[in-house]
Formats: C-alpha cells, structure tokens, sequence
C-alpha cells in the first residue's frame, strides 16, 4: 500500500508522546508498505531534520506553521461566535489542504494516516484515499479536565465553551473516515457513546522495548523523577502539584528525598520550583540517563487523556512507578503487582514513600512492570492492530 502520514509536527526528534507515537507507528508501516510524510513545520530548523526519517519514508513535506500570540487570541475569540473549536482553528491552512489534496492525487496514496483532530479537519480532501482518524486524546476529554485543573475562572470559562464544540467535530470526523483509531478500550467506548455510527480501533500506545532497557546499580537513593514535555500545561500542572501537596508529605518520612523534574522547556512557574532538594533540569540529550539513576518515577497527571509514553518508558527500565489514575488510564496496570496507583496527596505520599523504603518492593514491580510491557505494548506487536485498520480501512473506501 502507498501509506501517507499527516500530522501537526515534524516527528524527530523524540521529545513528546505525541511524536513518540507519530514516528514508531510510521516506522513500523514503512517495514512493509510504501510510506510519506506531510505535516507542519514548527520552525524553518525542521527542515534540517528531514534527513532522520528519509529512511522510512519515500517522500516528505513539510509546509511552516506560524502561530502567534495575536492570531492566537484572534482564533479563541472566533471560536466563540462560530461552530469550530479552537484547537482546530490553530492548525486550519488553505494551504494544507490543497497540499492534501496535489499528494494524494499525485502519489496515488491508498490510506491517509492522520493524528489528532486537529490534522483530521482535512478528511473532506481525502480524494480517493481511505482515512484513518488517529485520535490521540479525545479532545472533549482533555479539555474538560484541564478545566476541572485551571484555577483561572477566565479560562475555566473558555474552556466550558469548547466541550460541545469538540464532541461535534469529533462526530463530524468519525463519520467521514473509514477508520477511527484510539488508545485504549475506554476511549473507544467514549468514542462509540458520542457517536455511536464509529468505526473505532484501539491501538495503544507503546515502548521501544530495544531501546528503553534498564540499567542496574545505578540508582542514586531517595531520588524522585518526573519526566516529560514541560511544555504541555497538563504535564507542568503535574510538577507543580507534586512539589506543593506530595513532596512535603514525602520529605517528612524521607528528609533527604530528591526530586526531579526533567523534560524540554519547562515554564517559569515550574523553573521556580528549583531549590536545594528539588531539580529541574530542562531539556537532557538522553532521558534515559535519568531514569535510570531514580529510585522511583512518579506520574502525578491530574489532567490529560490518552496513555502516556512515560509511564511505559519507566517500566521499561524496571523502574517502579505511582501513577494517578489519568496517568494510569489504558494501561493494564494492577496496584502492587506492576505499579502503584493513587489520587490524592497523602496515598499518593505513602505510596512513594515505601517505594523509597522498600528495595524488595521495588524490584518486584520493577521485573512485573517491564514484563507487562514486553507482553503487550511492544511497537512491534502494536502495529499489527494498526496493520488490520489500514486493510479494513481500504477494504470500506473501495
């Protein structure tokens, strides 16, 4: 088949989920089938990028993406008065259309693989190419928890307008593609509960199991990592809501707890988090050098949707991890049998502080935690599902 991929963002390097997924996915496809690439480039710099994924992929475009803060507001004010939310606003170019539509006429693309919503807006210039909807997140899920997280009332507000937007988008989409794809089997009864015509997959969401391998001896005591892309408000909520309601719960059973905070472009409010005890490294060349020297991981999402890399990642290396119930969300984690699972701050506390405690407990969950992965979320073994859309996906376009 002659596969092309659309999404929001150039996949390399590696330094989100979203592109985490993006690229394996893509990787994977390309070991059997004919693939390209389209999508937005962030910066010009991009570009120079291109050549990391020339292996995997016949052809790639990239078209620049300019978002700033006055077409920003200029969108969230618009998606007030009409029927598209904003987040597709952001990401809607004439351009990408017509570049949707000279690829798949000129390449005679069988299957177009889109991720998130957002690059999904385009399935009415599909031509004659099957569509598959990667969801990533369901939106109306993602946002409606950043608003249950926002103290800020002008954005809580702003957000409630955006709910009914996402699910009717996400209807509109669902109905004109072939396929819908998501992460877990509770996104995919969400998807089926607002549109019950979907045709839903669930395709989650993995680990490079070659790559994420563990390290030992190298553990630096009491230490506490929280990784990820710092960038995303839900991920640097996380940070700021483990330093000011669990850290100091911990540091009283566990003085000398350490704890760290890394991943690319951390915002202020978490820069300022910095002191004696707490670290915040910002973007490193090597995650795994962190994960590796943690004691534990700690997961505090309180806000998101989908499954998350990191969370795999950490397992992967046989690190023990406590997760919220959003970070944990599609993943087929069992409490004290492959990660430890709690919600409010003083479980949440107790539950690291015997990790910190207890080597046995940790490497009890840390050898279940990288078999779990092994057994089920393995790229390889992930594709497959995605392999069997694409066939159906094409099947139902012809």
């Amino acid at each position: 088949m002659r596969i092309l991929t659309l999404i929001s963002k150039f996949p390399w390097p590696l330094t989100d989920g979203a592109v985490i997924r993006d690229f394996n996915l893509l990787r994977e496809a390309a070991k059997r089938h004919e693939v390209s690439l389209l999508c937005f480039l962030f910066k010009p710099s991009d570009r120079e990028q291109f050549d990391a994924l020339r292996p995997f992929c016949k052809k790639i475009v990239g078209l620049d993406l300019v978002r700033t803060k006055g077409r920003a507001l200029i969108n969230a004010a618009q998606s007030l008065v009409t029927p598209d939310p904003f987040i597709l606003r952001e990401y809607w170019r004439p351009e990408m259309a017509r570049a949707l539509e000279k690829f798949v006429d000129e390449e005679r693309i069988d299957v177009i693989h889109s991720h998130f919503l957002h690059m999904s807006q385009y399935v009415g210039h599909k031509r004659g190419a099957a569509f598959v909807h990667d969801a990533h997140n369901l939106e109306h899920i993602l946002w409606q928890r950043m608003g249950r997280t926002t103290s800020n009332p002008l954005k809580k507000a702003f957000i409630q307008t955006q709910y009914g937007k996402l699910v009717r988008r996400q209807q509109d989409v669902a109905r004109a593609s072939e396929k819908c794809v998501v992460l877990s089997d509770e996104d995919r009864a969400e998807y089926r509960r607002i549109c019950p015509e979907a045709d839903v997959t669930t395709v989650p969401n993995g680990a490079d199991v070659e790559y994420w391998t563990p390290r030992d001896g190298v553990s630096e005591p009491a230490s506490i990592l929280y990784f990820g892309n710092l960038s995303w408000p839900p991920q640097a909520d996380a940070a700021i809501y483990f330093h000011d309601k669990i850290l100091p719960l911990i540091r009283r059973q566990v003085p000398d707890a350490k704890f760290y905070i890394v991943g690319q472009n951390p915002p202020e409010s978490v820069k300022a988090l910095a002191s004696d005890h707490v670290i915040v490294t910002g973007f490193v060349p090597d995650m795994r050098e962190y994960v590796a020297r943690a004691t534990v991981v700690v997961m505090p999402l309180r806000a998101g949707a989908g499954t998350k890399h990191r969370v795999f990642q950490a397992l992967c290396m046989k690190k023990p991890v406590v997760c919220t119930a959003v970070a944990a969300e599609g993943i087929a984690l069992t409490h004290g049998e492959t990660a430890l699972l709690a919600d409010d701050p003083e479980r949440f506390a107790s539950a690291t502080v015997s990790l910190l405690q207890d080597e046995a407990l940790r490497q009890r969950l840390g050898e279940r935690g990288r078999q779990l992965v092994l057994d089920r979320y393995d790229w390889r073994a992930i594709y497959e599902r995605l392999e069997e859309a694409f066939q159906e996906a094409v099947r139902k376009r012809k």
